[in-house]
C-alpha cells in the first residue's frame, strides 16, 4: 500500500459533514451496482477508455481495498470469522459496511493505484458513478479530478508535455439539488480549464473547509477563487490589471468592458463583501466572528454564480 497515510485518512467518514449530515444510507441496489461497475472497469475490458495497461486487476484492486479498510480501522482483519482470501472478504465488507465507509469507499476507486492501470484519470468514470448514485436517489457527488498540464524538459532537453493529477475525486453532499445542478456542479466543471487552475484548487479547498465546518476560511477561500477568476479573465483578454487589486478593483474593471450595467457591481461584489465582514482573511480582533454553515453555503453558491456569469460574459 503505497497510497499517502495522510490521504488516506482523508475520507467522507473522517470529515465532520458525515456526523452532521442527515442520515442517507446506501441501498444494496446501489452498492450492487458500484460492484458491478468496478468489476467491468478493473477487468480492464473497456474498449472506450484511454487504458495504461492491459490485463484484469480485480485481484490487485480489492487487495490493496483491503489493506486500506485494516489501516483506515485500525484493525488486524476485517472479521473474525470470515477466512476469506482477503480481496473476497473486502468484497463482503463493502456490500455491508456502514454509509461513510461505503463512500470512503468510492473515494478508494479513483485514488487506488491499481486505478491507473485501468485509466488515465478519466472523469467520464466519475460521470458514470455519479449516475449510479442518482439512480436511488441519494444526495451524495464526486468531484472531478483536479490537473495540471505543464511544459517539462526531458531526455537530452528535448521539451514534453506532462499532465500531474493534484487532486483526486472526492464525495460531496449535495445541499441543494437545483443549486448544485445548476451553480456548483457548472462552476467546478468550467474551472478545470487549464488556465483556472488555481481558482480551481481555490474553490476546491472553500468547499473542503466548508465539510470541516471551518466556514470563516470557507468563505475567505471563495473570495480567494472568484478573485483568481477575475485576474484569469483581465489577463486572457489583455485588461490591464495589478495583481494586488481588490475584488473592487476587479469586479469594475471587468464590468466597464462588459455589456452588463453598473448594477452588477453591488451584487458581484457580496463576495468580497462577506469575506471582509465574516471571514478571518483580516483578522477578528476582540470580536468573534462564527458565520453560520447557511452562510458559508451562500458564499459558495454565490460564488459559483458569479463566476459563471463573468466568464460566460466575457468569454475568457
Amino acid at each position: 500500500m503505497t497510497t499517502n497515510l495522510k490521504s488516506l485518512f482523508n475520507t467522507f467518514s473522517k470529515r465532520p459533514e458525515a456526523s452532521t449530515k442527515t442520515k442517507h444510507e446506501i441501498p444494496e441496489t446501489t452498492r450492487n451496482r458500484v460492484l458491478l461497475w468496478c468489476r467491468e472497469l478493473y477487468s480492464n475490458s473497456r474498449a472506450d477508455l484511454a487504458t495504461v495497461g492491459n490485463g484484469d486487476y480485480n485481484a490487485e484492486f480489492w487487495q490493496e481495498i483491503h489493506a486500506r479498510l485494516l489501516m483506515r480501522g485500525g484493525r488486524l482483519q476485517l472479521s473474525p470469522t470470515d477466512r476469506s482470501w482477503s480481496g473476497q472478504e473486502a468484497v463482503k465488507y463493502v456490500c455491508c459496511c456502514s454509509r461513510e465507509e461505503f463512500l470512503d469507499f468510492l473515494e478508494d476507486i479513483f485514488s487506488a493505484d491499481t486505478f491507473f492501470h485501468v485509466s488515465i484519470g478519466d472523469d467520464k468514470l466519475v460521470d458514470e458513478l455519479n449516475v449510479l448514485l442518482q439512480i436511488d436517489k441519494l444526495p451524495y457527488h464526486l468531484t472531478h479530478f483536479v490537473k495540471e498540464t505543464v511544459l517539462e524538459t526531458g531526455h537530452r532537453g528535448a521539451p514534453r508535455t506532462v499532465t500531474y493529477t493534484r487532486a483526486f475525486p472526492k464525495v460531496v453532499m449535495k445541499e441543494n439539488e437545483v443549486l448544485h445542478t445548476k451553480a456548483v456542479e457548472p462552476a467546478l466543471t468550467l474551472l478545470q480549464q487549464p488556465h483556472f487552475l488555481n481558482a480551481n484548487k481555490e474553490y476546491l479547498a472553500a468547499l473542503e473547509d466548508y465539510r470541516k465546518s471551518d466556514f470563516n476560511d470557507c468563505i475567505v477561500k471563495s473570495c480567494s477563487a472568484f478573485e483568481s477568476v477575475l485576474k484569469v479573465i483581465c489577463e486572457r483578454k489583455g485588461w490591464g490589471y495589478k495583481q494586488t487589486d481588490t475584488a473592487s478593483t476587479l469586479v469594475k474593471a471587468v464590468l466597464s468592458k462588459t455589456t452588463l450595467d453598473s448594477y452588477f457591481e453591488p451584487l458581484l461584489l457580496i463576495i468580497a463583501t462577506l469575506r471582509n465582514r465574516l471571514g478571518s482573511a483580516h483578522g477578528a480582533g476582540t470580536i468573534v466572528k462564527q458565520p453560520s454553515r447557511h452562510v458559508a453555503q451562500y458564499a459558495l453558491n454565490a460564488t459559483a454564480s458569479a463566476i459563471l456569469l463573468l466568464v460566460q460574459e466575457t468569454g475568457a
